[in-house]
């Protein structure tokens, strides 16, 4: 996904002749990089162009040596705005602003990343990719698996472009999923077709339902997924905060009014319905390999078959099943380096404190005051073995989660709702893995490829048997987990994890090199952060195994096909393409 919403990356054309060529309407330029100290700001909820902002905004034109035409620049608009406090005593609100471009003298001068011009479409459009369907079977449905962010959007386009769709989603609709989760949290009963992975939404449902990425600056197929949430009730700063998010109370409400927009289309959408294999012909034409099958149909669980034109294959990272339908129909899969880990959690107030400031941290307020609850990115890397461990999926008032679709296995993930007010913070604490991991896997998996899942299977299993069962989860104290003892049952911090904590050894949950690089990232972690964010009050839950796909379906890079099996095509997170809400749509 790389089209963009700037119409030029020259850093001396001209905005008034670069806006004589493009044909969309009024041009503006957008402006990056303009700070606003955080006590001359109304806070985290005002979107508004106010007057700390003008000023600021006048303040960059005075930068770029610019005098703007101060009646028409109070016509300018919001696009981003995030909270900087990476200086403590310099806290800040950064914001990008589109200023109209007749506010500016006619011969200012872009500059890529101060100052571009911004006139409506890149070019960009959705349902280019549907329009190369074969139009002689367009009677045939395109079958879309799962129900998660690629498979409702791909979904979406392809009825808006006129072609038949049945959307298959082995789960329940949302609000009965969430019966199911209730029933797991309070009675400790699994559906294993409806869950924290399975279900309407798919994974993202319930968890922070974060809406950032790092694949453009907001540019128009971002913005287009934005927009399209805010069309079925999401809020509308979504669009201009610096890190967006619905939470889970938030996604619940969209998806519904998601599938009225699908079945207003004409999307026969199936839920409780499991695919389970493929029905495919082996190609025999002329120049085609004979290890290439081209698809013509999707089974069922019930024993039926969907006749398909084609079919998105969006199932998520944990229908490990149909990996194995895959390597049985001859389609190509390589196994994917991922990563493995803990969940850190603390006391929000803490990571506030942290992070802010005693002072600054009071105007938190459990997510009703003006700055937003706190969280934090954590990197480092191992220069000796180039093992990298990172903080991923950080919940800021949230809470820690069973993603477990077995009763032995045990895997967590973290949630949090949209005010973020809940007591504790919790992040995913990872470090990557590859080849050399799963090489011990290799005898248990029925095809190399598979070795990674394998690696998932044995941890989490592991932990399970280390929480005791019945979906307790084994915990330490990161200083615990650093000296290798076992922490004292009686004096662990807090847990929101609400099945039960058990004190444990994560210290030998996983092989050592994968500790090892942990321990080290920990006390480089504490030397960043403090003395605090490694103290008694951290508290590590296992075990976090599921950040992406541990497997890649292969498909060509042009058309999107497998590789293998024309007329499929591997999509989202489950296909290794993605790593999040946003990003699936690539």
């Amino acid at each position: 996904m790389a089209a963009s919403d700037d119409a030029s990356t020259s850093s001396t054309s001209s905005i008034s002749s670069t806006a004589s060529a493009a044909s969309a309407a009024p041009a503006f330029v957008r402006l990056f990089n303009v700070a606003v100290p955080v006590d001359d700001d109304p806070g985290k909820d005002d979107f508004n162009v106010h007057e700390s902002l003008l000023a600021a905004v006048k303040r960059k034109l005075r930068t770029e040596k610019i005098r703007p035409n101060t009646e028409k620049l109070k016509h300018a608009r919001v696009v981003r705005k995030a909270f900087d406090a990476r200086k403590r005593t310099q806290k800040r609100w950064v914001y990008v602003v589109d200023v109209p471009a007749e506010a500016l003298p006619k011969n200012v001068k872009e500059t890529r990343g101060q100052l571009e011009l911004v006139s409506g479409s890149s070019g960009y459009h959705p349902n280019q990719r549907a329009q190369h369907l074969d139009a002689s079977r367009e009677k045939l449905p395109v079958v879309v698996v799962g129900s998660g962010p690629a498979g409702l959007f791909a979904a979406m386009q392809l009825a808006s472009s006129g072609v038949p769709v049945v959307l298959c989603e082995r789960g329940r609709k949302v609000e009965d999923r969430g019966k199911d989760i209730g029933r797991l949290v309070v009675r400790r009963e699994i559906n294993p077709e409806s869950n924290f992975n399975f279900g309407e939404g798919g994974a993202g449902t319930w968890s922070d339902a974060k809406l950032t990425t790092r694949i453009g600056r907001n540019d128009d197929p971002v913005r287009q997924v934005l927009e399209t949430f805010v069309k079925h009730g999401a809020p509308e700063h979504i669009l201009y905060t610096g890190k967006p998010h619905l939470g889970t109370d938030g996604m619940v409400r969209i998806l519904k009014s998601f599938r009225k927009s699908l079945t207003a289309l004409g999307v026969d959408v199936r839920f409780n319905t499991r695919v389970v294999g493929f029905e495919v012909d082996r190609a025999n034409a002329p120049g085609i390999k004979s290890s290439v099958s081209s698809l013509r149909g999707v089974l069922l669980d019930d024993g039926s078959c969907i006749k398909a034109e084609a079919c998105v294959l969006a199932p998520g990272h944990s229908a490990r099943e149909l990996y194995q339908v895959l390597v049985e129909l001859g389609a190509e899969l390589l196994a994917k380096p991922f990563a493995v880990g803990f969940r850190l959690e603390h006391p929000q107030r803490l990571i506030d404190e942290l992070q802010y400031g005693a002072v600054d941290a009071d105007k938190v307020q459990r997510g009703k005051g003006t700055l937003p609850v706190a969280d934090y990115k954590l990197t480092w890397n191992d220069q000796n073995t180039g093992r990298g461990t990172y903080s991923f999926c950080m919940c800021p008032g949230g809470s820690i989660e069973p993603t477990s679709i077995t009763e032995d296995e045990l895997c967590i993930n973290g949630m949090s709702f949209s005010r973020r007010n809940s007591l504790w913070a919790n992040s995913a604490i990872v470090c990557t893995i590859g080849e050399d991991d799963f090489a011990p896997f290799l005898d248990r998996a029925a095809h190399p490829a598979l070795a990674g899942v394998e690696f998932q299977k044995h941890i989490e299993r592991r932990a399970a048997e280390m929480g005791g069962g019945n979906f307790t989860c084994p915990v330490q104290t990161v200083p615990g987990f650093l000296s290798g003892t076992l922490s004292d049952a009686s004096r662990l911090p807090s847990s929101s994890y609400r099945l039960g904590v058990k004190s444990a050894r994560l210290d030998t949950l996983y092989p050592p090199p994968i500790t090892s690089s942990i321990k080290d990232a920990l006390r480089e972690f504490g030397r960043m952060k403090g003395p605090k964010f490694v103290g008694e009050d951290a508290l590590l839950h296992g075990a976090e195994t599921r950040t992406s796909s541990p497997v890649v379906i292969v498909r060509d890079r042009d058309s999107l096909e497998s590789t293998a099996i024309k007329g499929l095509y591997p999509a989202g997170e489950g296909a290794g393409y993605a790593g999040g809400i946003v990003s699936v749509r690539a």
